[in-house]
């Protein structure tokens, strides 16, 4: 047979065309989309839709919601402090007195991050929780009396604080507002708990109301409580005498407060940024242009005004892009909206929800901080229906995956026909497991035989169903962490899996392994390791049928002292020289006599700015590296700002630690952060500092430090075993061709700059080789005097993409050259992929690309992975990766049933040694593929 005409017949297709859905705003065209749907009560549904894009990820979640409802309703949520605080979203919910009813909540007005008030007022149930700050650009989300929900511009607010005895009028600038700097200020219980005082303002006057008459004129006088029953007037500077000349203690008062909209006509109002949507057209200019694509937050109306529409849109990150305002907008008008207010968004954003079933608020979109950024109110919907009759059930696990003679615990949750969370007794449930063998003890499944099944639930007539895969043949066994330190009498949550012969991952509980630990160093219970009260170290053993993990122990700590601050040993440093500042000692000590007072002020400050500690003589010396740092902080006037420290280390190398994200506590707080462990001994803390990145966040403040104390584990000094029994793979051995369909196929990375006497004989040895091959694969580049060597065809993975079919299997060619992305480097290839893999019909895949399997897109690596495995489970193809890049060895690892192939690049070193070269051979039977890893030369 001549193989090199043969491979002239092979049916190569290389079409690029786009079946893709183009958006009405023109930067984004659809790739790849899902959706899901959920009914979180009669009233609301959660939709969530990721969206995969020629510019990344729209990463949406919407809720829909009724106002029809009869137990449907939306208030504003605010922090159980007072208006006046701060909270994460989950924490503005939990803390909530109607937390148990939240179903949903998002992030919500723009606020003032210097004075820490909200732009837009708040209405609830006709009262004016807090006025609008006027500003023409910031618009408000509004609900009527009659449940019709609108956004209007609030024309102003007046509020009149009249002396009925003395017939005098005074213009009351805001309601709970912090302003008291730039005019009259009435604050009541929804402020907070304390007034102002002297701690706000210098020169202050506050005049106590209570049942609409002066009790009390405070002139500049401490904080004071605000009466339950009655309201307090402050007014700072030159203003304060209004209320000095005008106000006297006994005298008969009244406030009149009126708005426009009239807010005793609402039954909720929050302020928000422009409206992106007006009577289903986008403005051509927004009152509020916040420019540039980032994670945003929106809410939609109906044309009806009955349904309001929650919108979070992900940004800032790889994956996701983020969007503009004006496609915001479009995409508010794609999800059925009239109107739209655009809110608070960035690191803001953030959508919370309770599924059905469920007790608790998970968040559901992904903060681009990584964190839930405190924000000072939030829209949230409740389910007001009383309890009722079971309605459905739903099933669920930690893991679908399991091995066959482990145990799986499912769990049940049911929720009524109101959608509120039943509880549900597992042991009284009816199962059954249909495709697979096993039996169940309780609410624990045990697989007895490979394959995926599907397991049914019956309760009370209700039916949930979870499909499982059983799995066989374990060969690796894990434990994370692979080194545990444990504090004194300490959990740590362990995590065991096993993994398979064919790359299938499962979840192993603890209770099924055999666990050696060393006596007096803890035991294991729950999938947790509880330490005892003793300092030491040692090695724990766990153990699954014949194979052994084994994790590093230290518990307990030592602990010393490294800084008093008896006397000063450091100076202040401002970052940038805008901020203000210094550094002293404070007889406000925790021990000894006295602390570290750090005195700042980013009020002139834009961007990033940094208070500084930065110790004498190039930092504190720590002749080992501490498992972590600690100090006592006294953090009343912190602010919120972010506490941090730096370290070097012996290699000149520096790291950055966090002991506090926000410093916003009452008092004295043991404050720790934990050194990383890659810092080379000695070590220096440089500095310790208060940092701010937000730019408009700009204030003043302080914080005390005191007894800085550096943490020692004790060493672990005992090697971990070897193990006896090393995994080797199924498919790595010599096969012969069983048929006229099958074939071989050499494969290697890049060779290239064959210059050598030494190279020319690795030329005529690779020739020699593909000679007895069907098809040669090399990624990037082969040098010249090796292509004109191969007496067949070989195929160079480098740019473009194709799909070419050799007998039974099919060789996909795609590019990801550019930051490892097929995406990034040309999204058209994404949209070619599934048409092409729609009409596949070949026994094995062979996907090529000239890059490693590391996107920088970590979706739109999990879709590439997904999607060549539903593929493979789907039309029962045996798919393999074949990578380039600059690897220095043959690599094969399977995951999730298909094997990655990381092909070596020929080294360009001249010190290597010949005689450990390689090459890998490939062999083909029926959709079955072998290989072998061969030696260049014999030894």
């Amino acid at each position: 047979m001549n193989l090199k005409k043969s491979f002239i017949k092979l049916v190569t297709t290389a079409l690029i065309f786009n079946s893709v859905i183009t958006f009405s705003f023109a930067d984004f065209v659809e790739i790849y989309e899902e959706r899901s749907s959920e009914n979180i009560s009669r009233g609301v549904i959660h939709e969530k839709i990721s969206r995969f894009t020629n510019r990344g990820w729209l990463n949406m979640n919407i809720l829909r919601i009724d106002l029809d409802d009869e137990y449907t309703s939306l208030d504003v949520l605010t922090s159980e402090n007072g208006i006046s605080g701060r909270d994460a979203l989950t924490g503005l919910a939990s803390k909530n007195e109607s937390a148990n009813r939240i179903i949903g909540a998002v992030n919500g007005d723009f606020y003032d991050t210097k004075e820490f008030s909200t732009v837009g007022p708040i209405v609830r149930e006709g009262d004016l929780v807090t006025s609008s700050k006027n500003s023409p650009d910031f618009a408000t989300f509004n609900i009527d009396n009659d449940s019709k929900a609108f956004i209007d511009y609030w024309a102003g607010n007046t509020q009149k604080f009249m002396n009925l005895d003395k017939d005098y009028v005074l213009n009351i600038n805001y309601k709970n507002k912090s302003y008291v700097n730039n005019g009259i200020i009435l604050l009541d219980k929804s402020w907070g708990e304390f007034s102002f005082g002297t701690e706000k303002h210098e020169n202050i006057v506050e005049v106590v109301v209570i049942n609409d008459q002066v009790k009390e004129i405070r002139d500049n006088l401490e904080a004071t409580m605000i009466p339950e029953d009655g309201y307090i007037i402050a007014a700072a500077g030159t203003t304060k005498e209004l209320l000095l000349n005008n106000f006297s203690v006994n005298d008969r008062v009244l406030v009149e407060v009126s708005s426009a909209p009239n807010f005793k006509e609402l039954a909720l109002a929050m302020g928000g940024g422009a409206q992106i949507l007006k009577d289903g057209f986008i403005p051509q200019e927004f009152s509020l242009n916040i420019s540039g694509s980032h994670p945003r937050t929106a809410i939609g109306i109906s044309e009806d005004k009955k349904e309001v529409i929650m919108v979070t849109i992900d940004g800032r990150n790889a994956s996701y892009p983020g969007v503009t305002q004006t496609e915001l907008a479009e995409i508010l008008v794609e999800l059925g909206a009239y109107n739209g207010i655009n809110l608070d968004g960035g690191g803001s954003t953030e959508m919370i929800v309770k599924s059905s079933g469920e007790r608790n608020l998970d968040i559901a979109n992904h903060p681009s901080g990584g964190y839930e950024r405190r924000i000072m109110n939030a829209l949230a919907v409740l389910n007001n229906g009383p309890e009722s009759s079971l309605k459905g059930i739903k099933l669920d696990t930690v893991d679908s995956n399991i091995f066959i003679d482990t145990s799986r615990e499912l769990f049940i949750k049911g929720y009524d026909k109101n959608y509120n969370p039943l509880e549900i007794d597992p042991t009284k449930a009816k199962w059954s497991v249909e495709g697979i063998e096993g039996r169940f003890v309780d609410n624990k499944f045990i697989p007895q035989s490979a394959g995926i099944g599907t397991i049914t639930a019956s309760y009370n007539g209700e039916t949930a169903s979870i499909k499982v895969r059983a799995l066989d043949n374990p060969v690796k066994l894990k434990v994370s962490p692979s080194k545990i330190y444990a504090e004194s009498n300490k959990e740590v949550p362990i995590y065991v899996s096993a993994t398979n012969d064919e790359g299938y991952e499962a979840r192993i509980d603890s209770s099924a392994l055999i666990w050696s630990i060393p006596n007096g160093l803890g035991e294991i219970e729950n999938n947790k390791f509880i330490s005892t009260d003793k300092v030491s170290n040692d090695i724990v053993k766990a153990s699954l049928y014949d194979l052994n993990a084994y994790v590093h122990v230290s518990t307990g700590l030592l602990h010393t002292i490294i800084e008093d601050f008896e006397n000063l040993n450091g100076s202040f440093l401002p970052y940038p020289n805008e901020v203000k500042g210094n550094l002293e000692l404070s007889s406000k000590e925790k021990s000894g006599n006295s602390s570290a007072k750090l005195n700042y002020d980013f009020s002139n400050a834009n961007d990033t700015k940094a208070a500084y500690i930065v110790f004498d003589n190039g930092g504190i010396s720590m002749e080992e590296r501490p498992e972590k740092l600690g100090m006592w902080v006294y953090g009343n006037k912190g602010n919120s700002h972010w506490l941090r420290g730096k370290v070097t280390d012996s290699t000149g190398s520096s790291f950055n630690l966090t002991f506090e994200r926000y410093v916003d506590w009452e008092g004295w707080k043991f404050v720790e952060a934990y050194v990383p462990s890659n810092a080379a001994a000695p070590l220096k803390l440089e500095r310790l500092y208060l940092v701010e990145i937000e730019p408009s966040y700009k204030d003043s403040g302080h914080i005390y430090i005191d007894d800085l104390t550096a943490f020692y584990k004790s060493k672990v000094d005992k090697e971990i075993p070897k193990d006896t029994i090393v995994y080797s793979d199924a498919r790595n051995i010599p096969a012969e061709l069983k048929n006229e369909n099958s074939f071989r196929f050499l494969a290697h990375g890049e060779i290239a700059d064959m210059n050598t006497l030494l190279d020319n004989l690795v030329v005529n040895k690779l020739s020699n080789v593909s000679s007895d091959m069907s098809l040669n694969l090399f990624t990037n580049q082969v040098d010249d005097k090796l292509s004109q060597r191969l007496s067949n065809e070989y195929m160079v993975v480098t740019s473009g993409y194709s799909h070419t079919k050799f007998k039974n299997s099919s060789f996909i060619k795609l590019n990801n050259n550019n930051n490892g992305s097929i995406r990034a480097t040309d999204y058209n290839q994404w949209t070619w992929l599934f048409n092409t893999l729609k009409t596949i019909d070949s026994d094995s895949l062979f996907v090529t690309l000239p890059k490693p399997l590391s996107f920088n897109d970590k979706l739109e690596e999990k879709l590439f992975l997904d999607t060549l495995r539903n593929l493979k489970e789907e039309k029962n193809i045996d798919v393999w990766i074949f990578t380039g890049g600059n690897n220095k060895a043959f690599e094969v690892e399977a995951i999730d049933g298909i094997r990655i192939v990381k092909l070596k690049t020929y080294p360009t070193d001249s010190k290597f040694n010949y005689q450990n070269l390689k090459y890998m051979v490939f062999t083909v039977n029926d959709g079955y593929v072998t290989y072998e890893i061969k030696n260049m030369y014999d030894k």
